[in-house]
């Protein structure tokens, strides 16, 4: 008996062994076809729904015992699996009564609904409207509210902290001109406060210094006093920026040249661009490359080539060989820091920092607004919130609302949302269930479930 070549039954083992899942999504297409004949006359409409990148697809075909209801599956999940799908992953459904005969009754059951107590603890800054500005800084504790639905008894721990004022611009005492060309949007240093954003803009009106021009406040954080000195820490604008007027060392080849005389080039390497440098040819050779414009993104190591060609075709003549430099430490920068100019009353205001829920109350309902005298948190505007789900527990009964299927006839839904929206008989609750119930006899149905991969 001759031996065995077990090379290839290896070879493909080890590969599938080692190769991540790289299934490839592809688009879910529905076609719905409408025929109707009066008269001689048919009529045919066609309608054609197609969702893209998709994986996931789950098809299945059930019988369910005569007066049995079964729980097809489940819309609300975490993580997939029998019968359940990822909360807001389903794209589309369809249930199909193969039955030729009977009715299928089909069921959607919700969620728990919120049951109108707020929860004691819960921070309702992302529920914050409106208003809550100009108050005295301090805590503000059990600050009763009012209603503009039904809901009472809901008091609050208000924080009333400063901040800065949002799209103000701040001036500057020192600004860089080793950066680089662009908007940024940056972490605003120093000061008593924190959580400060801002969009700084540095303009090239000089493009080998580009210098920082304005810097307008994004976010406003908190905390922040007259008399704070902010700043912007060095790199934030622009890292590996060419040192201007520092000669380049070649890298020992010095190119021949039969024209003498002076150009500007633009250098680049694999991260960086932008850069300009002057080349000067004397005594027959390229004899200085010396930086003029910055550019963003160099790195010490990579090196930067000027080919023959462009030299050639800027007008140097007949040149011997490309021009090459390795960069080096003291060739690349990163963006000094920034200072701006001290915070006057002017780039101050106060609000509201924080919003915990004290006493739940009864009778809320998601979307109900609340309103804080601004008397009560140091004569500030009045601060309005509106409530959402988030800000219940949700302790209340469940609602179902149920659909008639023909025989041989299919249901059909899709939505992007079909859990973590706010649909259902009342416009409160997600959907969470999709059962199907035999109401005579035993009866086989279709099932088919897409859902996007967001595990």
């Amino acid at each position: 008996m001759g031996s065995l070549n077990w090379g290839p039954l290896l070879y493909i083992y080890n590969q599938n062994y080692t190769m991540a899942s790289i299934l490839t999504p592809t688009a879910f297409q529905i076609e719905i076809k409408e025929q109707h004949v009066v008269k001689g006359i048919k009529t045919t409409n066609e309608t054609i729904f197609s969702l893209g990148n998709i994986t996931n697809v789950d098809r299945r075909i059930v019988t369910i015992p005569a007066t049995t209801s079964i729980d097809l599956f489940n819309v609300n999940g975490v993580n997939p699996s029998a019968g359940t799908f990822p909360s807001s992953s389903m794209k589309y459904a369809r249930i199909t009564n193969l039955d030729t005969v009977s009715h299928l009754a089909v069921s959607f059951t919700s969620s728990k609904s919120p049951d109108g107590i707020g929860v004691v603890g819960t921070d309702l800054t992302s529920s914050y409207t409106s208003g809550g500005v100009g108050g005295v800084i301090g805590s503000y504790p059990t600050v009763p509210t009012t209603s503009s639905i039904s809901g009472s008894g809901m008091t609050l721990n208000v924080v009333i902290s400063s901040s800065l004022i949002s799209n103000q611009s701040i001036g500057l005492t020192t600004a860089p001109d080793d950066c680089a060309t662009g908007t940024y949007t940056v972490n605003l240093t120093g000061g008593s406060g924190t959580g400060a954003t801002a969009t700084a803009v540095v303009t090239g009106a000089d493009p080998s210094t580009p210098t920082l021009s304005t810097v307008t406040v994004v976010n406003s954080g908190r905390g922040y006093v007259v008399g704070d000195v902010l700043g912007i820490a060095g790199g934030d604008l622009g890292t590996g920026q060419l040192t201007t007027n520092q000669a380049l060392t070649n890298n020992g080849l010095t190119p021949t040249v039969t024209n003498n005389i002076t150009r500007e080039i633009a250098v680049y390497t694999s991260t960086g661009q932008g850069a300009t440098v002057e080349v000067v040819s004397s005594g027959g050779v390229i004899s200085t490359v010396t930086v003029k414009n910055i550019g963003t993104g160099y790195q010490a190591a990579q090196v930067i080539t000027i080919s023959q060609d462009q030299l050639t075709n800027v007008g140097f003549g007949t040149v011997s060989s490309d021009y090459t430099s390795t960069l080096i430490g003291g060739n690349v920068q990163n963006s000094s820091a920034a200072v701006l100019t001290a915070l006057t009353d002017s780039n101050i205001t106060t609000g509201v920092f924080q919003a915990k829920i004290a006493a739940g109350g009864s009778g809320y309902g998601v979307g109900e607004t609340i309103t804080v005298n601004g008397s009560e948190i140091g004569n500030s505007t009045d601060a309005v919130f509106t409530l959402v789900l988030n800000d219940f527990t949700e302790n209340g009964a469940r609602s179902y609302w149920t659909m008639n299927v023909l025989p041989t006839s299919s249901l059909m839904f899709s939505s992007p949302q079909v859990t973590g929206s706010t649909f259902n008989g009342f416009f409160d609750q997600d959907i969470e269930f999709v059962s199907a119930y035999a109401k005579t006899e035993r009866m086989d149905i279709e099932y088919v479930v897409v859902n996007s991969d967001n595990v």
